[in-house]
């Protein structure tokens, strides 16, 4: 499917206007016959402005350039003296960097998947179908969707948009206790805290199994879905979080995760929940040992002689944003309790945890190993 200029308009994304011209291309240029989709490209000039990634499933990506051509518009334009001019087309565009707003559309007419609307600018997303909890979505389904986001967005909402869209890039200082927000979508809103910058926390001299990948933050979400963006501090700490987990840096970074004031975190570490990273070490010169690591308390013990329980237990899975949305956090406030979490987390083999209930046993076993005693003032809920 391509989107339409109202359409467009309402999502943020650059108008096609009407003197650029339109050009296909199979997404396999060397072997068109072995192509699976067509690359839609829209040039003004001999500049190209705006390509649209389309798959026979139905999936697209609509992208903003501003690359100059030449040659007929056969090579991409050298950016810099000493550069060279590349073949145009689908793998070398994809090599360049685009601007501004991006949406990405995962479904087609049979099939079913989810949309992202981001800034590759400002490295932020302003809606994650995903994230907002939206089951999955066929292109029907998803043309449904948008003309009820065209209802639903007045000119608060389409300014705002906007505003998003033409935002610049900015780095954001983030600490340990910051307390922060998110949007899950247009109107609801999420709150969290900064637990354990890992990064700093080693350059500091701290140790740490260093198995995680970026700069990890550890954060937790808290039990909280909201119109209202101006939940305080005092009423946050009152809440009962998800279980929290290790991110990379980029959504405090970039800001998209507002930082909203900080306080000290718990004296005792006991009172403060980490997640827990068990098994033998992965480093090919010292492999003879079991490590363990719980936020800023890290232990090994020799492999020798001592006995792994079943299963990978090492939980370094990370990623860009939280393994959670709002229906999941919903589910917890309703439960008043992490059940609905760790039921859906237990399914997913890269995030095996210990503190999932499921691995009581294992966790018994594993704190005995490595000589912890029962941890006072830690609460499971």
């Amino acid at each position: 499917m391509e989107l339409t200029n109202k359409q467009r308009e309402y999502l943020g994304l650059e108008l096609i206007k009407p003197d650029w011209e339109r050009v296909e291309i199979p997404n396999n240029c060397l072997k068109p016959e072995l192509s699976t989709g067509k690359d839609i490209l829209f040039f003004e000039g001999d500049t190209l402005r705006k390509v649209i990634w389309m798959s026979d499933k139905g999936n697209f990506l609509e992208n903003s350039y501003h690359l100059k051509t030449q040659d007929n518009r056969t090579m991409i334009a050298p950016i810099t003296a000493k550069g060279k001019p590349k073949r145009l087309n689908g793998v070398n565009i994809q090599r360049c960097t685009p601007y501004g707003m991006y949406l990405r559309f995962g479904g087609g007419k049979e099939t079913r998947g989810g949309f992202t609307l981001a800034n590759y600018t400002t490295q932020k997303t302003y809606y994650s179908s995903g994230f907002a909890g939206i089951p999955f979505m066929n292109e029907r389904e998803f043309q449904d969707f948008l003309d009820k986001w065209i209802a639903d967005t007045d000119e608060v909402k389409l300014a705002e948009i906007h505003a998003f869209a033409n935002a610049k890039r900015q780095h954001c200082r983030y600490r340990e206790g910051d307390f922060f927000r998110f949007r899950y979508d247009r109107q609801y809103y999420g709150y969290g805290r900064i637990l354990l910058d890992v990064r700093r926390f080693i350059k500091n001299g701290g140790k740490f199994w260093d198995i995680l990948m970026g700069k990890p933050v550890c954060m937790a979400v808290y039990h909280v879905v909201t119109e209202n963006p101006d939940v305080s501090m005092e009423d946050l700490q009152k809440l009962p979080c998800c279980p929290s987990e290790y991110i990379m840096d980029n959504l405090f970074y970039y800001g998209e995760y507002e930082i909203i004031g900080n306080a000290p975190l718990a004296e005792k570490e006991s009172e403060i929940e980490y997640p827990i990273m068990y098994g033998p070490s992965i480093s090919a010169r010292d492999r003879n040992k079991i490590c363990y690591c719980e936020g800023r308390d890290y232990r090994e013990i020799p492999l020798e002689g001592n006995t792994l329980p079943p299963g990978d237990f090492k939980n370094n899975g990370i990623g860009y944003s939280p393994h959670l949305n709002k229906t999941l956090v919903e589910a917890c406030v309703q439960a008043a309790s992490n059940a609905p979490y760790w039921e859906r987390k237990s399914k997913v083999s890269f995030t095996r945890d210990l503190r999932n209930p499921a691995f009581k046993k294992e966790l018994e076993y594993v704190r005995r190993q490595m000589g912890i005693s029962f941890l006072e003032g830690r609460t499971e809920i």
